[in-house]
């Protein structure tokens, strides 16, 4: 019961965050004629999901262009070894990603030591040592630009949602 609660207040406060982004989004925009809300239903979502385990465990699910620049949020599925994230890991340049665990859990590790010099087609580096934290469904973790990280002991179907931050 208390996981389902923390599920529902976690939702809430993640639609209550993009409402008021929208809405300010909208209330500035709207000088302009911009500004329309977009919804995805469990249908398009999973076949989004779908999409990003069928490229190779990501896909874009919206994007949109402002004076602000261009915000785009993707969904990622790690749910088979074609799509696995790998150990070398990876990070973020320019963007601080804000992740909404769908469905599945995952150990996430953070930080660590660089082993090898050669970097992997995802800009991260083979590291070692690092913090690990389980993260399941319903969780929601802010990942700073730059910082090296990856998961393992993926349970799936590990889905998340990325939403990146200037």
């Amino acid at each position: 019961m208390g996981s389902i609660r923390k599920l529902v207040t976690i939702g809430a406060a993640v639609i209550v965050a993009a409402a008021v982004w929208q809405g300010i989004g909208v209330a500035q925009e709207n000088a302009s004629g911009a500004g329309v809300v977009t919804v995805f239903d469990h249908a398009k979502l999973d076949a989004s999901f779908a999409k990003a385990l069928a490229s190779g465990g990501t896909a874009p699910l919206w994007s949109r262009t402002s004076s602000y620049g261009t915000s785009d949020v993707s969904v990622h599925s790690r749910e088979s070894t074609n799509s696995a994230c790998p150990a070398q890991g990876c990070s973020h340049k320019g963007y601080t990603a804000v992740v909404i665990v769908v469905s599945g859990a995952a150990t996430l590790a953070v930080g660590g030591t660089t082993r090898t010099a050669g970097t992997d087609k995802f800009g991260g580096r083979l590291v070692q040592g690092g913090e690990s934290r389980r993260i399941n469904q319903g969780d929601v973790f802010i990942m700073p630009p730059d910082t090296f990280h990856w998961y393992r002991d993926v349970m799936g179907p590990f889905r998340y949602i990325e939403l990146p931050v200037p």
